[in-house]
This record gives structure tokens, C-alpha cells and sequence, in this order.
């Protein structure tokens, strides 16, 4: 387990093995010739210093060498890392130069407490940052759901690349998305280190797709001082698990491995954080807790995107600050509670009438449709049908206050489910006001051909194993890979994977079918088969069914820039391989086929080897570069093209795919980690992912409901009826635990109670009791709860 060594170390330890080695030899030459007096010992020792000398002169220049190599790749790292980060930043801030409230409460107590510090404004959390005690500074950003996690990891990174001081030996802070780590192979011990070597081949490799450095430069640059900046621990862990086997054993390896990164910081939800054991679970760590936004912040950071505040015409806004004073606890303060729900509900409210007069959309509809007063009336109605449901007596609301009886509703479960239609409600407003409000070009693509291509890019989990709707429960937590390469499944995974391999298929025997008709010299032969091998084996790997299949891509570490042997390589040296091959195959064969003598060669044999030079080409070396990721190599370039024609042909894609994803990208809607897009924020995404999903769970879920209902209430034979009506919830049965992963927990929760319901008056019904009284008590039941389950679905849309 031995440590790496740092940078410089190699020379001066070779140097000093170089010193001894040659100090011992002249001491045995000095001592074995004394006796004869063939050497003389001064002239010795001035020749083995000169040597020392004349070899210490020639490891300075390379060590020189080597040390401005390894502060350019700093600086060039640094560049791009601020370059990058100041991009996505951004985009994230959106149009115009106003400020996100997110504040933070911070704490440098080792013990992870919150201590007695007041909040702060985000641009302070590089003075926070510097502030801990060195020389090895750890910070942990917790927070809740859309506080502002990740954007305040991308100021931490933007402003340490800014003040980043070479002569005062400062380390390079990069930005790492934690979710496209594959955790430890096979159980490997966080303290081994094999754990450390693959944890820093994949940074290299992220830090090199994401920034666009060599990986080699990269390697150089990372040193012990470097700032790793792990955004989304909380995502390794996707699907709730408890135990979070790969986010502990990330903890531990940053606790007790000897050589891992010193300077970190990890971003991760509060709740998540907590779970692990200890105080400080990132070990030595500070801590800045991200804090709700409060209303008179929010209401400003609203008016500042608000041109009517140039002039001080605010009154928009009045009934929704009002709102959010009288009733803190109510479904819109907690709409305007996070940074995140505060850019949406800017989108939605900042967008021109047509023509650019006046607003489109009025503010006052908040506080219309979701505001205290419709808040009460839901709630008191909800609490009356449960007491004459169950025969309660009701509560006498006159002798409650009206504080007192707004308080109650905001602690019910309607205040939490008018607070998912809020939400829902403005996720449906933020891709028509992100494209009415694009930067660049707001009129390229129309909204709703913008949202139903996003929704679908949403259902890209990579998972092959699970598909179809049987698995819903089991993907609804994972994150869509936008990977460009990895994509093509969304153009209809049998039909680009077979006409893939069959075009293939059909190169490989036409190649094959050439060489064995035409080929007879041996040497004709040698020179022709690189490419019936190549063409061979790329018919096989074409069939291949996995989404990245591009063997190379999973070993291969550099970035979208490499350095000029890769920049070689790729420009000129792969298409001349296969201008070489491809030549000579289609001039071997031709001049075969038509016994053309030598020198005096047809033209159709000349016509034959420019058709092979360009043949050749695309079989080794094929590129995609309208995306900003890049889609590199032969197969992964050719099946993302088939992928393209067929989703654009099917209607599910644009043809310029890549050109699109960098729009939204400009827009705001998508973002960059690595060689992949991400969506926004995972609430978006999640939103469409819902929004997809939903038509093939709700109405079959809302008309079983229905059927049982009615099985019952025109029941002519109880017993007979019970039993189909037990039938007809099965349905309900498959699809209950996908309803709350497609639709709001409201939802869920009335399809349960409807399901329940239902079932225990067709239990009452099977067994054939006559009891009129306790079947219209149970018949009654279910007819309130399948009418609930109907207005909960009206309501999610």
C-alpha cells in the first residue's frame, strides 16, 4: 500500500542512488588498486566529482523539463476548469445578472454540529472554504431537495480557479459528478490501494471528458493539493437503499486510506448524511447546512427578474408576498422555499404576451388557485367526509381562531398535497418559458416538440435488464445517462440494432466473398486481410445488444482535446490506415478480377482503389462531432447515425440530435457532467419521466376503480359479484406501487384507499351475508373513495 510518490521525487531519488552508486564505485577502484598505485586517489575523487557534475547537468535539464510541463498542464487545467465552470454557472443563473438567494449556515466543529453562526449569502463559501484550518481542508454541503447543493459546488469550484495561486503552490479544484462512479469492484477494502488507483483513474478520466485536458496532463496536475469537489452523494446509491454500500465505502476510503485526496468537498442531501455513522461522517470536515429561502428574499430575487422593478411597478407580486407573510407553512411559501422552485416560478412569470406586451402569465393565479383560503376550504371539507364516513362528530371550527385554524391545514395532508400540484403545476411552465425565453434562438423548435422530445430523453435509464412497465418501481430513482453514444436504444432497440448488424453483415461477406474470389498470390493475401479481419469483426460487435458498444470507450481515458501525438492520431493517422488498407485491398482485388497486367492497369482498377481508400476510412475511424460530448469510433458513430435516421423517421427524434441537446444545453434546460448530459435538476427530470409514464398506469389503474365499482352496484348475484369485482383489482393490484412512482403521493395514497375500500365490500359480497346495513356502510365507502381517487387524478393532470 504504497503512497504516490509526489511530484519531483522520482529525480532527486534517482539522483541520489546515482551519487552513491557511483561514490561506491571509485571508493572499491581507489581501495583495490592502493596497493599498486595505479590510481591516483585526488585524481579519482576529481573525476568521480566530475562526473557527478557532468551527470547532475544532464538530469536538470529534464528535471527543468519535466517540472514546466507539469505547471503547464496546472495552468491549462485551471483555465479550462474556470472557463467550463463559469459556462454552466451561467446557464444555471439564467437570463440577466441577479443573484439565487441561497444561503448557508456554517460550522467548523469537528463534531459536525450546527454551532451559533448566523446565515450566509453563497458567494461567501470560498472565504469559508480557505478559512479552515490547513493543510488539508475538507467542507461537506448538505441541504434539502433543490437548495442549491450543486450550485453552490460550481461557485466553490469557479472561485478557487479564480484565485488559484501558482507560486503559493495552491492545488487545481475540479468538479466531479458522483453518479457516474461505479463504486468498488467486488467488494475491494477502501483501505487497499487498488481502492485508491481505480478511485483516481476514474477522476482523471472525468476530470479529462469534462474539461477537455489530455489525460496525461491530468494526471500531472492532480496532486495531493488538488481540490476534489464530489457533487451528489447521496446519488450512489439510487433507490433508497439503506445501507448506501458505495456511498460508505467512498467515506471510509476518504477516512483511513493513506493515499487518497486530502482537499475535499462533497455535496450530499441532509437526510442522507445523517444516516452514516458518526458526527462527521467526512472525516475532519466542516459543514455548510444550505437553509430554506425566506419570503421577503424570495420576493426580491422575483421583482429583481422582473422588469417592471426597473420602475418600481412591484404590484404583481403583492397578493403572493402577502400570501407567503400570513401563511408561512402554506403550499406557495414552500413553492418559493428553495432556490430551484424560485427559478421556475421566474420562468413562468417573466415570459411576454405576444408581442412582447404586457405578461403572459399573472401571479395572482398562485394565490387564486393555491392560496390559504383555498387551503382551509380543502382541508375542512376533507376533515367533514372522514366524520361522516366514520360516523365521527365534526369539530366545531367557531371555537378555533383563525390562526389556529390556518395552522391545522398547514400541517395536513392537503396542505402537502396542494403543495405537489404547485410544483407539478410550474414543472409543466418550465420548458414553454425556458424556450420563450431562450438566449440564442428562442424560435427553433416549438415547446411542445422541445417537451415531448425531453420527456422521452428522460426515459433513458440504461438499464438494459429492466424494461417495460413491470419495472417502473425498480428505475423510478435512477437518472437518465444522456451519454450520446450510449443513446441509440431510443430509436427503437430491435430495429437500429438489426439493421445495424445487418449492414455490417452484408460489408463483411462482400469483403470476404472479394478476397476469396480474387485472392490466390500469399502475398495478396497478407496485404488483404486487415481488412477482411476488421470487416469481420466489426459485423460481429455490430449485433451487439449493449447500450455502449465501443469496446475502446471503456478503457479509454483522454478528453474531447488531446495532445498532438492523440490529435495525430486522430486527424490523420487512423484515416490513412485506412486509406492505406482500404486501398491496396480494392486495388488487389480488382487488378485480380480483370487480370489488369502491371504496369499498365485499367482505369476501373484506379476507380476500384479511390472507392476502397474511401470504404476504409469509415472503418476505422468514424465521428460524430455535433454534440458537444463527441461520439467517437467506428461502430459507436455509424450505429449512432442509424440511431438518428430512425428516431427522426419514427417521430420520437430531431434529426440533428446533438444539435438540439446543445441548445437546451444554452438554455438551461440540460447541463454537462463529463462526456454526458444531465437535466437541470432531478426534480425536472423526475417530472417527465412521471409525465411519460403516467398515461399507462393511471387510466388503466382509474377504470379497473370504476369497473369494480359498478360490478357492485349492478350486482345481481352477491357472491358472483364479489368475485369478479376481486378479479377486476388486480390491476389495481400490479400496478398500485407504480402509481405513487408515476404520479404524486396523493395519487398513491387514493388509489390505496380505493383499492381497499373496493376490496372489503367485495369480500363482504363474496361470502354472501345478508347484512343490508353493513353492505351499505362498505358500498358507501367505496363509492367516497373511488370519487377521491378521480379528483386526486384530476388534479396531477
Amino acid at each position: 500500500m504504497g503512497r504516490r510518490p509526489r511530484p519531483g521525487s522520482f529525480w532527486r531519488r534517482a539522483a541520489a542512488v546515482l551519487g552513491v552508486l557511483m561514490v561506491g564505485a571509485g571508493a572499491i577502484v581507489i581501495l583495490r588498486s592502493r596497493p599498486t598505485g595505479d590510481v591516483d586517489p585526488f585524481g579519482a575523487l576529481v573525476g568521480v566529482v566530475g562526473a557527478v557534475i557532468g551527470v547532475a547537468g544532464l538530469l536538470l535539464p529534464l528535471w527543468e523539463h519535466r517540472q514546466s510541463r507539469r505547471e503547464g498542464a496546472v495552468r491549462a487545467l485551471v483555465r479550462a476548469v474556470e472557463g467550463h465552470e463559469d459556462k454552466q454557472y451561467r446557464n444555471i443563473l439564467g437570463p440577466g445578472s441577479t443573484f439565487l438567494p441561497v444561503r448557508f449556515r456554517f460550522s467548523a466543529a469537528p463534531d459536525g454540529s450546527p454551532g451559533d453562526a448566523g446565515s450566509e449569502e453563497w458567494q461567501t463559501v470560498v472565504d469559508r472554504y480557505l478559512g479552515l484550518p490547513g493543510p488539508v481542508r475538507r467542507l461537506a454541503v448538505t441541504g434539502g431537495p433543490g437548495t442549491g447543493k450543486s450550485l453552490l459546488a460550481r461557485e466553490l469550484t469557479r472561485a478557487l480557479a479564480g484565485r488559484h495561486d501558482e507560486e503559493a503552490g495552491d492545488g487545481v479544484p475540479v468538479l466531479l459528478a458522483l453518479s457516474s462512479w461505479g463504486g468498488p469492484q467486488d467488494g475491494e477494502d477502501p483501505r487497499s490501494e487498488g481502492f485508491h488507483l481505480a478511485f483516481r483513474r476514474w477522476a482523471v478520466q472525468q476530470v479529462s471528458q469534462t474539461y477537455g485536458q489530455p489525460s496525461a496532463q491530468v494526471e500531472e496536475a492532480l496532486t495531493d493539493k488538488a481540490v476534489i469537489v464530489l457533487d451528489g452523494l447521496d446519488e450512489l446509491d439510487p433507490g433508497g437503499a439503506e445501507e448506501r454500500p458505495r456511498a460508505a465505502a467512498l467515506l471510509r476510503y476518504l477516512a483511513v486510506n493513506r493515499d487518497c485526496f486530502r482537499n475535499v468537498v462533497v455535496t450530499c442531501r441532509s437526510d442522507v448524511y445523517e444516516q452514516f455513522e458518526g458526527p462527521s461522517p467526512l472525516a475532519g470536515a466542516g459543514r455548510a447546512e444550505l437553509l430554506p429561502v425566506p419570503p421577503d428574499m424570495a420576493l426580491d430575487y422575483l421583482k429583481s427578474r422582473s422588469e417592471w422593478s426597473h420602475s418600481g411597478l412591484t404590484e404583481r407580486w403583492d397578493g403572493v408576498l402577502d400570501e407567503m407573510r400570513v401563511s408561512p407553512g402554506g403550499p406557495l411559501a414552500r413553492a418559493l422555499s428553495t432556490p430551484w422552485r424560485l427559478t421556475m416560478i421566474a420562468n413562468a412569470f417573466h415570459v411576454r404576451g405576444e408581442g412582447g406586451v404586457g405578461w403572459l402569465r399573472d401571479p395572482s393565479e398562485l394565490v387564486t388557485r393555491w392560496g390559504r383560503d383555498v387551503l382551509w376550504e380543502r382541508y375542512r371539507a376533507e376533515e367533514e367526509d372522514f366524520a361522516d364516513e366514520h360516523g365521527l362528530p365534526g369539530r366545531l371550527w367557531s371555537l378555533f381562531t383563525p390562526e389556529e385554524r390556518l395552522r391545522s391545514a398547514e400541517d395536513s395532508a392537503a396542505a402537502d398535497d396542494m403543495s405537489s400540484e404547485v410544483e407539478e403545476y410550474l414543472l409543466s411552465l418550465f420548458v414553454p418559458s425556458v424556450v420563450a425565453e431562450h438566449p440564442r434562438d428562442p424560435d427553433r423548435y416549438p415547446a411542445e416538440r422541445v417537451s415531448a422530445w425531453l420527456t422521452l430523453l428522460s426515459t433513458h435509464r440504461g438499464v438494459d435488464r429492466f424494461a417495460g412497465t413491470r419495472y417502473l418501481s425498480l428505475i423510478a430513482d435512477l437518472r437518465a445517462d444522456l451519454t450520446p453514444h450510449q443513446m441509440w436504444p431510443l430509436g427503437g432497440r430491435r430495429l437500429v440494432r438489426t439493421l445495424h448488424g445487418s449492414l455490417y453483415t452484408l460489408f463483411a461477406l462482400v469483403v470476404a466473398g472479394l478476397a476469396a474470389a480474387a485472392l490466390r498470390d500469399p502475398w495478396d493475401v497478407a496485404f488483404c486481410y486487415p481488412v477482411v479481419v476488421a470487416a469481420g469483426f466489426s459485423a460481429f460487435v455490430a449485433w451487439s445488444d449493449r447500450a455502449d458498444i465501443d469496446p475502446s470507450s471503456r478503457f479509454r481515458t483522454g478528453g474531447r482535446a488531446g495532445g498532438l501525438l492523440d490529435l495525430y492520431v486522430r486527424t490523420v493517422g487512423m484515416p490513412m490506415v485506412g486509406v492505406y488498407f482500404g486501398g491496396m485491398f480494392g486495388f488487389v482485388v480488382s487488378a485480380n478480377l480483370t487480370r489488369a497486367p502491371l504496369p499498365d492497369v485499367p482505369t476501373t482498377v484506379w476507380v476500384a482503389t479511390v472507392a476502397g481508400a474511401l470504404l476504409g476510412i469509415p472503418l476505422v475511424q468514424n465521428r460524430s462531432t455535433e454534440t458537444y460530448t463527441t461520439v467517437r469510433g467506428a461502430l459507436p458513430g455509424q450505429r449512432h447515425k442509424i440511431f438518428l435516421v430512425c428516431a427522426a423517421l419514427r417521430g420520437r427524434l430531431p434529426l440533428r440530435l446533438g444539435r438540439f441537446l446543445d441548445w437546451a444545453h444554452e438554455g438551461g434546460l440540460l447541463r454537462v457532467d463529463g462526456h454526458a448530459y444531465r437535466f437541470r435538476h432531478d426534480e425536472f427530470e423526475q417530472y417527465l419521466w412521471r409525465s411519460h409514464w403516467r398515461p399507462e398506469i393511471l387510466p388503466p389503474c382509474l377504470a379497473a376503480a370504476d369497473a369494480a365499482l359498478r360490478t357492485g352496484q349492478t350486482a345481481v348475484l352477491p357472491t358472483r359479484a364479489g368475485r369478479r369485482m376481486l378479479e377486476q383489482l388486480d390491476t389495481l393490484d400490479q400496478h398500485g406501487v407504480d402509481l405513487y412512482a408515476t404520479c404524486m403521493m396523493g395519487v398513491g395514497i387514493a388509489g390505496s384507499n380505493a383499492k381497499t375500500a373496493l376490496r372489503a365490500w367485495a369480500g363482504h359480497l363474496a361470502t354472501g351475508t345478508v347484512d343490508p346495513e353493513a353492505e351499505a356502510v362498505l358500498r358507501d365507502r367505496a363509492v367516497q373513495a373511488v370519487r377521491r381517487f378521480h379528483e386526486a387524478a384530476s388534479r396531477a393532470g
